[in-house]
């Protein structure tokens, strides 16, 4: 194999590695809102709606931006953890209120939260895809 196509080859292992737990990451947020309603905790509102605080936020400004960023997989991953941390601070909000039944239907329920949670798990699938090949 020739030191370039090894690189690229490297280069798509690491991608789809951190693809992978991407789901594992993001899964991992939800849960974290699910606790907050059941234990009635205090978030950090500004935390969780910055979408590059989290691991995947991390790879996606970094790694990813630098490697994916003209890819249309990559912009719609992008564009879909944006919309997604921009919900979960808008539930978190509504955890600090202290309004836990009206935060629990909207993790359950809501079509907005679980369309957000489905895009980005399509998405990372989609750029898995693109990696792969």
């Amino acid at each position: 194999m020739k030191p370039t196509e090894q690189l690229k080859a490297e280069q798509a292992s690491s991608t789809i590695a951190a693809l992978e737990n991407a789901n594992l990451w993001h899964q991992q947020w939800k849960d974290r809102l699910r606790a907050a309603v059941a234990d009635r905790e205090t978030l950090d509102p500004v935390t969780i709606t910055c979408d590059d605080c989290c691991k995947l936020g991390k790879w996606l400004y970094a790694e990813g931006q630098k490697t994916y960023w003209d890819r249309p997989e990559f912009q719609e991953l992008l564009v879909n953890h944006r919309e997604f941390h921009m919900l979960a601070g808008a539930i978190s909000e509504i955890i600090n209120d202290q309004e836990y039944e009206l935060a629990a239907q909207y993790l359950s329920n809501d079509a907005q939260f679980v369309n957000a949670s489905e895009a980005v798990s399509q998405s990372i699938r989609s750029l898995e895809a693109v990696v792969a090949t």
